[in-house]
């Protein structure tokens, strides 16, 4: 079951929200508190449970404890306004909405477009538009990055950049998915900034 983060209607400007955020947030069907990520946060911050290190974006709302179910959450005003999603899972699990996971010797393109088509399959997800598809580095591993667009069951219009990583016998993915209007632009830099500070140490990286 995947854990259920923290999500309430916006009433009024995201102040109000960032205010409702900074008191301690108990993530509901787990132990995890939340705290904001500050100056005195280490840097790297270690994911022990997801062996990674990185650089937390500054300012965001972060999990204090362990990962639970290999699946860290950040959100800055509620993650209806802005998420950063880490998370993993063995190579050899079947892919959300197809029959298909990840076999030896798949090329990282292939398994970026085995991600999109899982993507278009999800609950929720309409009118999916690619806005770009390419390699990427991340941590010195091969990566995918892609970029693209979507409307929610709601038909608000989202906007998600998705890293893909195989590193050992894991698939990584690191996710930033906000409304395409305004909010994407506000904190993507801070997303990709995180991105590059991303190290592995599982074994096989």
């Amino acid at each position: 079951m995947r854990p259920s983060p923290f999500v309430w209607r916006r009433r009024g400007r995201p102040a109000a929200a960032a205010s409702l955020l900074a008191g301690v947030l108990l993530l509901p069907g787990c132990a995890a508190w939340w705290g904001p990520v500050t100056g005195q946060t280490p840097r790297p911050y270690t994911l022990p449970l997801l062996e990674i290190s990185l650089d937390l974006p500054l300012g965001f709302m972060s999990p204090t404890g362990p990962a639970v179910w290999g699946h860290h959450i950040l959100t800055r005003h509620g993650v209806e306004l802005e998420e950063i999603q880490l998370r993993r899972w063995p190579r050899t699990a079947t892919v959300k909405g197809t029959n298909r996971s990840i076999t030896d010797g798949m090329l990282i393109q292939d398994i970026a477009a085995l991600s999109l088509d899982s993507r278009r399959l999800d609950d929720g997800v309409g009118g999916l538009e690619v806005v770009s598809n390419r390699l990427a580095e991340v941590g010195g591993q091969d990566c995918y990055r892609i970029d693209y667009r979507f409307r929610n069951a709601n038909g608000l219009s989202k906007r998600t950049v998705e890293y893909g990583c195989p590193v050992g016998t894991w698939l990584y993915r690191f996710e930033y998915s906000a409304p395409s209007q305004y909010y994407f632009g506000l904190y993507e830099a801070e997303f990709e900034a995180m991105v590059r500070s991303i190290r592995f140490s599982v074994a096989g990286a």
